[in-house]
C-alpha cells in the first residue's frame, strides 16, 4: 500500500518542511478606494527613486504618530496623511512600480477577531468581498489578529489586510502591491512594520539596524517544532514524525557566551551545550565555540515587544540573505524583559 505525505503541523526556522499556504483569490467588483490609494501613492512615489535594502545597515526608521497609532516608517519609504484624516499612507517604488501601505484609524473591536477582520475589510476594500480563508496573525513582538489577501478584479494589484487586536480597538493595516510576487519580496519589511505598530498609551520604537555586544547581553531563547502526518492513498492514517528543538544563549558583556540545546526527532532525544565567544561582522552575528567551530547568522532585525521583551530575527548564513529565505527560515530569538 503506497504511503504519501499528509498534513504538516507546526513551524520552526530550520525545521520548516511545508510549502507556504496559498491564499485563495476571489474576483469581484473593483473597490474605488484602492485605486485612489494607488493613484495617490504613484504621485508620491515618483518624487524619489531608491533601492529597498533589506539587510544593509542604515539610518533608523522614523517613528510617526497618526492619532492614537504610532509606527516606524521603513527607511526609504515616503509618508503622508490622507486629507480626510482617515488613514496614513506609506509608499515606495519597487522595480519601477508603486507599493503602498496604509494604516487606518482604530475601529471598535467586537470581541470576535474574524468579525473584526470582515468589518475592517468592508471599510477599507469596500465593494470587494472579504477573502477566504482568513488566517490567524501571530506575533512575538506585536499585537495578535487576523489577515487575508486577494487580487483586484483586473489582477492589477494584490491586496493584503492585517487587522490587529489592540484591546478595545482594532488597527487595520492594508498593503497594496502590483502582484503576489512583489508582496513576497517585501514581506520581511511588511512583517517588521506590522509587528511594530502601537496604540496609545504605548509608543512605537524604531527597530535597530545595527547592534553591538551591549545590545545582546542577557539570556536568549529560540525554539521550533514540525509534525508530519502520513496517510495512505485512501486517506487512512499511516503514522507520523515529529521534530522539535529548543536552544538558549546567555551572552555576557565581555562577548563570551554559554549555550544549551535540546532536541527530539522521532523519540530520539539530543542534548548539548557549548561555550565560546560572540563575533559581530558586517551584518552578521557569529558564535565561535572553544575549539574553533563557528555558527554564523545574518542579522535581520532587533525589535522591542509589547511586554518589553526583545525579539531578534536571524537567518543562518547557509541561506542567501533574501526576503524569501527570511520568511521561510528566519529564526526568532527572544530575551525576556528585566524584572
Amino acid at each position: 500500500m503506497p504511503i504519501r505525505r499528509g498534513r504538516i503541523i507546526g513551524s520552526a526556522a530550520v525545521l520548516k518542511t511545508a510549502a507556504r499556504k496559498g491564499l485563495q483569490v476571489r474576483v469581484l467588483s473593483p473597490p474605488p478606494f484602492l485605486f485612489n490609494l494607488m493613484k495617490m501613492s504613484i504621485v508620491n512615489g515618483l518624487t524619489f527613486l531608491f533601492g529597498v535594502l533589506l539587510f544593509a545597515g542604515g539610518a533608523a526608521a522614523q517613528v510617526q504618530s497618526f492619532g492614537e497609532v504610532s509606527f516606524a516608517v521603513p527607511d526609504g519609504w515616503e509618508y503622508s496623511v490622507d486629507a480626510s484624516g482617515d488613514h496614513a499612507t506609506l509608499s515606495t517604488l519597487q522595480n519601477g512600480q508603486v507599493v503602498a501601505l496604509a494604516v487606518f484609524r482604530p475601529l471598535r473591536s467586537t470581541g470576535n477577531p474574524d468579525n473584526d477582520f470582515r468589518a475592517a475589510w468592508a471599510k477599507v476594500a469596500r465593494s470587494m468581498q472579504p477573502p477566504e480563508p482568513i488566517y490567524e496573525h501571530k506575533s512575538l513582538a506585536g499585537y495578535q489578529g487576523r489577515y487575508g489577501s486577494t487580487n483586484t478584479p483586473d489582477n492589477s494589484q494584490y491586496v493584503y489586510l492585517c487587522v490587529l487586536e489592540a484591546g478595545e480597538s482594532v488597527l487595520p493595516v492594508l498593503v497594496v502591491t502590483p502582484d503576489r510576487q512583489s508582496f513576497n519580496s517585501l514581506e520581511p519589511i511588511v512583517s517588521l512594520f506590522v509587528e511594530g505598530v502601537r496604540r496609545l498609551p504605548l509608543k512605537a520604537q524604531s527597530p535597530k539596524t545595527n547592534i553591538t555586544i551591549a545590545d545582546l547581553v542577557g539570556e536568549w531563547h529560540s525554539s521550533g517544532d514540525s509534525s508530519l502526518n502520513y496517510v495512505t492513498s485512501s486517506g487512512a492514517y499511516a503514522g507520523s514524525s515529529t521534530v522539535a528543538h529548543g536552544v538558549s544563549y546567555t551572552i555576557a558583556s565581555n562577548g563570551s557566551y554559554k549555550s544549551q540545546f535540546a532536541g527530539i526527532a522521532n523519540r530520539q532525544i539530543v542534548r548539548g551545550n557549548s561555550i565560546g565567544t560572540v563575533e559581530l561582522g558586517s551584518g552578521t552575528i557569529g558564535f565561535r565555540e572553544r575549539g574553533g567551530r563557528l555558527s554564523r547568522y545574518h542579522f535581520v532585525s532587533y525589535q522591542t515587544a509589547l511586554n518589553g521583551a526583545t525579539v531578534l530575527t536571524l537567518l543562518g548564513d547557509q541561506y542567501e540573505a533574501n526576503s524569501a529565505n527570511v520568511s521561510f527560515y528566519g529564526e526568532k530569538w527572544v530575551r525576556e524583559p528585566k524584572q
